[in-house]
């Protein structure tokens, strides 16, 4: 099956979930099995409409379409939800409200736990949710972390009635561990910034539902916050990873240009990356006398893959490819290079998007990419455009490109310094509207590095505060790699 036949066929999927709940006709049969495989079949057909499929479902119904159709509906399910408790009409509306990205799912999905907790299906749901936790946690091939690897201090808590600022940066499935994040929420606001924003509704997250304030999540694409507004204790803003790049790198700006186009992405996962989409497009009539630099990380064996695809596509001649480029050396690759492309089918605060800003190169990126905030794709920057129109954009761009103006706006609107003031703001007016005393403000943010502190002594000045989060960690069970302070 094509990814267009399958895309159809999910968008078909969700039109007959949205036509049943409009006639009326959903619970005309009291099946259970019915309904469970129905749930099963609406979830995955939502989860390929909004990760393989999304470009196709936004030149067709849009990428906002199931969402409108999810809560313009939610109502009709939530009324029947609040029915007599063990009713089968009321399990059953209360199920597709817990078990599918509605509106509030995270509050009803608790709801559901506590009340139907051994029912099959629940069974099966969190045991599986369980897992996925704990997949994501064996696959990391690092076996040793340090602390101030995955979390950073941005702010202590003061002497009275003023919690701290966490930020996790990395390895937030460790919050869905609910003693854990329960001990850390009681000393501080968490800003987390999941690597992937929430695109596939990561229900384990919704132990930061339970906070005792308020979780800030980091994420950029509007479906992620508008989803994150309707859950308990969620307060999202678009600020995070790649808006903290630094400013003062060093940065060729006069090298001559030996690249059409860059494509920066992993070669370590080339599916999501869409490194054979950008093959792709070098074959168009208007790309094929366009040279391209690809670089990224990667092991030996992907590197290895993708050069044969190269070779396959006949572009060796056109293409360079670089892996392991170390990330100071990035800014003179980048130099090299007249533009920036990036496909990826999902990120978050997509550090490679500033990193072409700042080398003063404007960049295409897919439209339909979640994670990533449009507005900063403008007439300054670069376009935003749907895969069909990807050709016509990076060859008006490099026909245009004086035109554009990236670095200007990233030093004007971007970077370490600007943005970590802009989250300052934030938490500011957050802790003034739940109570909380402000007296000192956040230290300034790096968007990659180590301890991503844009002042390095600010690790030392807040080790007695690692030091507590540390003997946090000591009490978890079933971490897979060790945790150490230094």
């Amino acid at each position: 099956m094509t990814q267009g036949e399958k895309a159809r066929e999910s968008i078909a999927t969700l039109d007959t979930f949205f036509s049943l709940i409009d006639s009326g006709n959903l619970f005309t049969g009291s099946d259970p099995l019915f309904h469970r495989k129905l749930r099963s079949d609406v979830l995955s057909a939502l989860s390929y409409l909004l990760y393989w499929g999304r470009h196709i479902l936004e030149e067709t119904k849009g990428l906002s379409w199931p969402y409108d159709g999810l809560q313009k509906r939610y109502h009709i399910l939530s009324e029947l939800a609040e029915g007599e408790e063990n009713n089968p009409l009321q399990r059953q509306a209360l199920f597709f409200l817990a078990l599918l990205p509605f509106p509030r799912q995270w509050s009803n999905l608790f709801r559901v736990e506590e009340l139907y907790r051994n029912d099959v299906e629940i069974r099966a749901f969190l045991s599986e949710e369980k897992q996925k936790v704990s997949d994501r946690l064996q696959k990391k091939v690092q076996k040793v972390y340090k602390l101030r690897h995955f979390c950073q201090v941005l702010k202590p808590p003061g002497k009275e009635n003023e919690k701290g600022v966490l930020r996790i940066f990395a390895l937030p499935y460790l919050m869905a561990n609910y003693r854990l994040f329960r001990q850390l929420n009681r000393r501080y606001i968490l800003y987390v910034e999941p690597p992937w924003g929430v695109v596939f509704r990561h229900t384990w997250l919704r132990t930061l539902c339970t906070a005792e304030d308020a979780s800030v999540f980091g994420v950029g694409t509007a479906e992620d916050i508008l989803f994150l507004n309707s859950q308990p204790q969620m307060v999202p803003t678009p600020l995070a990873h790649g808006d903290y790049l630094a400013e003062d790198e060093a940065v060729p700006l006069e090298q001559r240009k030996e690249y059409d186009l860059v494509f920066n992405g992993t070669y370590d996962d080339i599916p999501r990356k869409r490194h054979e989409l950008m093959l792709e497009l070098l074959q168009h009539r208007l790309l094929r006398d366009k040279k391209a630099l690809f670089i990224g990380r990667g092991h030996e064996k992907k590197v290895n893959y993708f050069k044969l695809l190269v070779s396959k596509a006949g572009l060796e001649s056109r293409v360079t490819v670089m892996a392991n480029v170390l990330r100071q050396d990035i800014p003179s690759q980048l130099g090299r290079c007249k533009m920036g492309v990036h496909l990826s089918l999902n990120e978050n605060g997509c550090r490679s998007l500033y990193e072409y800003f700042r080398s003063d190169l404007p960049c295409v990126i897919s439209s339909s990419m979640p994670g990533t905030h449009l507005d900063i794709m403008n007439a300054q920057t670069g376009m935003a455009v749907t895969d069909s129109e990807l050709p016509e954009a990076i060859s008006s761009i490099l026909t245009h490109r004086d035109r554009f103006a990236p670095r200007q706006w990233f030093l004007e609107n971007s970077g370490s310094s600007r943005s970590s003031q802009k989250l300052n703001q934030f938490l500011k007016q957050l802790f003034k509207k739940l109570g909380y005393a402000w007296q000192t403000d956040i230290v300034p943010l790096l968007s990659g590095g180590p301890n991503r502190y844009a002042n390095p002594s600010d690790y030392d000045r807040f080790r007695e505060e690692f030091l507590w989060i540390f003997d946090c960690f000591k009490n978890v069970d079933n971490i897979p790699f060790t945790i150490v302070m230094d």
